[in-house]
């Protein structure tokens, strides 16, 4: 799983910066816009899981 984060310097920025991200990349947010000790936001975001639904059926019909 990769991480991503924005840093940035007011939460309306932030939460702009991880929608932007998270459109671009086809992100999932982790973490929306929280104030660090320094007074800036930060906000995650990671790579989607893998849809592991119906992987085991699948390999059990292939046997």
């Amino acid at each position: 799983m990769t991480r991503y984060a924005v840093l940035a310097e007011s939460a309306s920025e932030c939460a702009t910066g991880l929608a932007r991200l998270c459109e671009a990349l086809d992100l999932e947010p982790t973490v929306g816009p929280v104030r660090l000790t320094d007074g800036r936001w930060i906000a995650r975001a990671v790579t989607p899981a893998p849809d592991m639904r119906g992987t085991l059926a699948s390999a059990a019909a292939t046997r």
